[in-house]
């Protein structure tokens, strides 16, 4: 027993849609925050070390700037406030020895050096 379909035919040429006005619609930008954590490292290549480890980790995507101060890897994180609890987690999961600074928001970014 076969089952009947029917036969759709489309045209050759596409059809054009009018575009949608979408006035309406404001786009907002999700809130962030950078989370400044750091890395303390006995030697340069230590340091240098940890670094690559928090980059090859899920948590490298969140890393916005990096920076070695007096064999210490300075790292700001630019992450969502609902994916705190995560990378907090994750952070603390794959690098126990760092150093969590205090939550800022994005806009004030003028504070971080």
């Amino acid at each position: 027993m076969a089952l009947t379909q029917p036969l759709q035919i489309f045209d050759a040429v596409p059809q054009r849609a009018r575009p949608i006005s979408r006035n309406n619609v404001i786009p907002f930008r999700a809130p962030r925050v950078l989370l400044p954590v750091t890395l303390p490292g006995r030697t340069e290549a230590a340091s240098r070390e940890l670094l690559r480890t928090l980059l090859y980790s899920p948590l490298g995507v969140y890393v916005v700037r990096t920076e070695i101060v007096r064999g210490n890897v300075l790292v700001h994180f630019d992450i969502a406030p609902d994916d705190l609890d995560c990378t907090m987690h994750t952070l603390i999961a794959t690098l126990p020895e760092a150093i969590i600074g205090q939550l800022r928001r994005r806009g004030a970014s003028a504070e971080v050096r």
